[in-house]
């Protein structure tokens, strides 16, 4: 599992920033996000979110407080980009007319939250290396 767990975090990195790359997409050229971009549950629906919650008991024995950090800031994000998608296209994402400006302040969490996951999941990397 740590081995296999070192790998999934690192690909999970990996896509993260494609996720991030999508959401901008979305907002620059007002292209609709997909449907497990908008969803309530998507921190669950994303691969890396399948895995942490397949994963979840022995990875919290690993490292308990890192977990928590991933698996919270991993909510966070999701929650986040949802809430800036939906302002920009005003909870109408087939209809990319209406598309808006997200507001500096809002788009700051985001980028913000996005640096800290990076941050906590070479942290947890780390840890689930250490455990080999």
């Amino acid at each position: 599992m740590h081995n296999y767990g070192v790998n999934k975090v690192s690909e999970a990195i990996k896509q993260h920033t494609q996720w991030m790359e999508d959401i901008n997409k979305c907002l620059i050229c007002n292209i609709s996000p997909k449907e497990e971009m908008i969803d309530e549950n998507a921190h669950q629906i994303c691969k890396f979110g399948k895995w942490l919650e397949k994963n979840r008991e022995e990875l919290r024995e690993i490292d308990l407080q890192t977990f928590y950090e991933v698996y919270e800031e991993h909510q966070k994000l999701h929650q986040e980009a949802k809430n800036i998608l939906d302002i920009s296209f005003d909870n109408n994402f087939a209809n990319i007319v209406k598309h808006k400006t997200i507001p500096i302040e809002k788009y700051d969490v985001l980028l913000q939250l996005s640096k800290d996951i990076k941050k906590t999941l070479r942290k947890f990397r780390a840890s689930l290396y250490e455990a080999k």
